[in-house]
């Protein structure tokens, strides 16, 4: 620690001679444009002396020893600027678009539908009907790029991301993390980024990138308040209601959000199974109980005019329960069948607490970042269930599983904004800890008294410590070239326990993750962009226990304590034409990859065992192509379509005795809004997603298509808004799973009852300017793996 406080001293205390040029470069909606070129030329000859981008808030600094000098700044899309300096803060500078790209970019007057950054994409979804009403999840299914599943977020073409809420990763991941964004109300969302190649900065894990939920903030001296419910019918009914207060005044900016669910959700399965001796059909329905709470509070303060200290809590109170029952046909030629009833109920308790200090060292951009955060997640849960067969060899058995699981996580990050005259340069150091206990206990109650079951029963402890150092440096090499890399090193050891089993794991590693960016802008309507970046996906805490999960006393998932993270490499290639084409290819090798194994066993008793293992290398790549367009004034579209393949290969020493399958899958996502009056206070919206048949693996699925419409009324100067959407309207969201294991041909359909209708009323009201005073100018990961 000693090197890394004398490491972050030198560059802190540095100082730079000559002329420092300062400001803030931003659109004409005073959005910050990143990653802009700043050239420093000489009036005399209008020679290059220096440059540097701006970094993503917009912000640079540029240092120059010579005197009659002028600054000239450009991005891509937007008509370079010239200035001519007379004192050392420039302040902010307003670029403007180009005529032709405003045009066809823009969906309202305020904001664009779509941005594409440097490194990332920009959906800005607060003004859309996805927007409102819904939580972050239905976001999600509408943001280009992005594939929401049950247990999982993915980017088209690539596997599961990583999520972050204002750039802190939320530590879950898989269902537990769907569940927690659904939480969060669409309507807080100000826009979500796509990062398929994240730089060193962020945190290594993520195979495929990362997905940040930017979160809306209270505007400058101003109150508001907004007031929202809605009511979402399927099978069953779902009840949301809401209220988000925002405050800003002076020294101190505040926000308080509450939310509440109550209703059910349903899930619909069907399980067809050939096996030699008998083929069986399985049928289970489940109701889901969906009740709870959530909020969030967050408070900054201005200490001074260069150091902002704050605080933000965010947490969720779930009482779930499932009611399932199923029938299982087997074909035997005896008419056997077998009935099987189940219920849960689960309790989740969720906080997560974050303080952050900030402070600008000069005027030249320098800034210290100091965040400390701590995570707990609980969960207690309850499962009964019976199975009784009928007609041959009657049987009947009733069950109890429970599991008690605990989450802690702490860690602490320093974060440095180091511009200086040759480059900007970002620097810093994390320290996590994560602890998890989970006991699970399983009894059997046929006789009527519980007989607890050791063999079927564990109590996991697993700890994990995560030590990062990372280092980013930006820089244009001359006025069309632009340079960004960056270095982060992990230091990983955990430890596993299994006390029921007498297993112990005890694992520790170094990586480095290098990442790279090089970009090239021939000229205002063309931008190229090349990346790599080296990633790491961990396994989910849910994976690693070894819980079992009964659907029936013979089919159930268990988890393996011994499970080890897999590595990406990740090239990227993307060609930006006038800011509505965007073409891109990529290709990905993954290393030590692990993924559900299915066990189909025949014999006395037909068996069906989920459990997963690092069993294979893959070869990921694909090309995809995004066109923003608009037609006419009142209708704007955004079309992609993505191809991609995946050839998979065992690794040494396994054989799952399934055939690894690859095919070329397609994808195709569009997008329309429709202004109806002039005002545009009515919305109209239509998004179409289609999935080819695909080979994953060992898996085959079947197509998917998904038809949303959406009618949004906004009223009394924009204050209310009234949406309805329907979603999936044709009913073929859900896709069908086939696979052949150990000889069985096994399907698998799950549909998770995504029909259905929504309305929804969305109220504010307040300030938008408060009077007053004048001054004087002057944890992350291990939430995503949790819910796995």
């Amino acid at each position: 620690m000693k090197t890394i406080a004398t490491f972050l001293f030198i560059f802190i205390c540095s100082i730079s001679f000559g002329q420092t040029f300062t400001g803030k470069i931003v659109d004409k909606e005073n959005l910050p444009i990143s990653f802009a070129n700043i050239i420093l030329k000489n009036k005399v000859d209008n020679s290059l002396i220096t440059g540097v981008i701006s970094n993503e808030v917009g912000e640079f600094s540029i240092t120059s020893k010579k005197e009659n000098v002028y600054l000239e700044i450009s991005f891509v899309g937007f008509i370079t600027k010239k200035i001519y300096p007379t004192k050392s803060s420039i302040g902010t500078v307003v670029l403007e678009e180009e005529g032709q790209q405003l045009q066809e970019v823009v969906i309202t007057a305020r904001k664009k539908l779509i941005e594409q950054k440097v490194d990332r994409l920009v959906f800005n979804i607060e003004n859309t009907v996805a927007g409102t009403g819904g939580t972050a999840l239905d976001a999600l299914k509408t943001t280009p790029s992005v594939n929401v599943d049950t247990d999982k977020l993915a980017i088209v073409g690539k596997g599961n991301v990583r999520v972050m809420i204002n750039d802190r990763i939320i530590q879950l991941s898989g269902s537990e993390l769907n569940a927690y964004l659904g939480t969060i109300a669409s309507d807080d969302i100000k826009n979500i980024e796509v990062i398929t190649t994240p730089p060193s900065k962020y945190d290594a894990e993520g195979n495929s990138g990362l997905i940040n939920i930017v979160l809306k903030k209270s505007k400058e001296y101003s109150w508001n308040n907004q007031l929202r419910t809605s009511y979402t019918q399927a099978t069953y009914a779902l009840l949301n209601v809401g209220n988000t207060f925002n405050y800003n005044k002076n020294k101190v900016s505040l926000i308080a959000s509450l939310n509440g669910t109550k209703g059910h959700t349903a899930q619909f399965n069907q399980f067809d199974i050939i096996y030699p001796s008998a083929s069986t059909v399985s049928n289970l329905d489940m109701k889901n109980k969906e009740n709870i709470i959530s909020g969030r509070l967050g408070v900054d303060y201005s200490l001074t005019d260069n150091a902002t200290v704050g605080f933000l809590y965010s947490g969720s109170f779930e009482d779930k329960g499932i009611k399932d029952g199923g029938r299982t046909l087997i074909n035997d030629g005896n008419g056997t069948y077998t009935v099987n009833e189940g219920n849960a109920d689960t309790n989740n308790k969720n906080h997560s607490i974050n303080a952050h200090y900030i402070q600008k060292l000069d005027t030249l951009g320098r800034k210290l970042s100091i965040d400390v955060d701590y995570f707990n997640y609980n969960n207690s849960s309850n499962r009964d269930f019976s199975s009784e067969q009928f007609i041959t060899n009657q049987s009947y058995i009733e069950a109890k599983n429970s599991i008690n699981q605990n989450i802690k996580n702490y860690s602490g990050r320093i974060d440095m904004e180091h511009p200086s005259k040759w480059a900007n340069f970002s620097y810093g150091v994390k320290t996590t800890f994560t602890k998890t206990d989970s006991d699970v206990a399983f009894y059997n109650i046929s006789a009527g008294a519980p007989i607890f079951d050791p063999t079927q029963s564990n109590t996991f402890m697993y700890s994990e410590n995560i030590n990062a150092l990372y280092a980013d440096m930006s820089k244009p090499l001359s006025e069309k070239w632009q340079l960004k890399m960056g270095l982060r090193f992990e230091n990983t050891r955990t430890k596993g326990v299994s006390k029921t089993n007498n297993q112990t794991d005890i694992n520790s590693y170094n990586k480095l993750f290098p990442s790279v960016f090089l970009g090239y802008n021939p000229s205002r309507t063309n931008m190229f962009n090349l990346s790599y970046s080296r990633r790491i996906q961990r396994p989910s805490f849910e994976r690693l226990n070894p819980f079992r999960f009964y659907i029936n006393p013979i089919s159930y998932q268990e988890g393996n304590p011994f499970l080890k993270p897999q590595i990406s490499e990740n090239f990227e290639l993307k060609h930006i034409y006038k800011g509505k084409l965007i073409s891109k290819a990529f290709v990905s090798y993954v290393d030590n990859g692990y993924f559900n194994i299915i066990k189909a066993e025949d014999g006395a008793q037909q068996r069906i065992v989920v459990t997963f293992d690092n069993f294979y290398t893959a070869y990921n790549y694909g090309i995809t192509e995004t066109f923003i367009y608009n037609p006419t004034k009142w209708w704007n579209t955004t079309t992609q379509a993505a191809l991609s393949k995946m050839d998979t290969r065992y690794k040494d020493g396994f054989n799952l005795d399934a055939k690894l399958l690859s095919g070329w899958n397609f994808q195709f996502y569009n997008r329309n809004t429709f202004h109806l009056n002039e005002a545009k206070t009515v919305q109209a919206e239509a998004t179409f997603i289609y999935a080819s048949p695909q080979k994953l693996m060992y898996f085959s699925t079947t197509e998917m298509v998904n038809l949303d419409l959406g009618l949004k009324f906004s009223l009394l100067d924009k204050k209310l808004n009234c949406t309805l959407a329907i979603n999936d309207i044709l009913k073929q969201r859900a896709t069908s799973v086939n696979t052949k294991t150990n000889g069985i041909n096994q399907t698998y359909y799950n549909y998770f009852d995504t029909q259905s209708v929504r309305i929804s009323l969305n109220y504010s009201f307040g300030n938008k300017k408060i009077k007053v005073k004048q001054r004087s100018s002057g944890n992350s990961e291990e939430q995503n793996r949790a819910k796995k």
